[in-house]
């Protein structure tokens, strides 16, 4: 077997094996997410300049034109609630306060 030989069938060996090399790294998504679940959500309140058919809806964040796989607008999703406690009092402050009298000069702290 010549050397010519031999170095044509070790390249035919490698070019055969890089796409199983290559198999995994393609982009398979981020996990989070499943295909054909995600919410399309109806935007309402512009102007319909969308083919016949469709109209404009809020997919992953994105306006564009489809069909909304949701009745629900996208501000009264469900989600968790959150509850706001008001203060009863300002809260004390032990630093001491500072203020320019007139005819003064400076600042005098209290």
């Amino acid at each position: 077997m010549t050397l010519s030989k031999a170095t044509l069938i070790a390249g035919f060996l490698a070019l055969g094996a890089s796409p199983a090399l290559a198999w995994g790294d393609m982009y398979t998504g981020d996990g989070t997410t499943r295909a054909g679940q995600n919410l399309v959500f109806p935007y309402p309140g512009v102007a319909n300049y969308c083919p016949a058919g469709l109209q404009p809806v809020l997919a992953n964040g994105e306006i564009c034109c489809g069909k909304p796989n949701t009745t629900a607008a996208y501000h009264n999703a469900p989600g968790k609630r959150h509850v706001v406690r008001q203060r009863s009092h300002a809260p004390k402050s032990y630093a001491p306060k500072a203020y320019a009298p007139e005819g003064y000069k400076g600042v005098i702290y209290k």
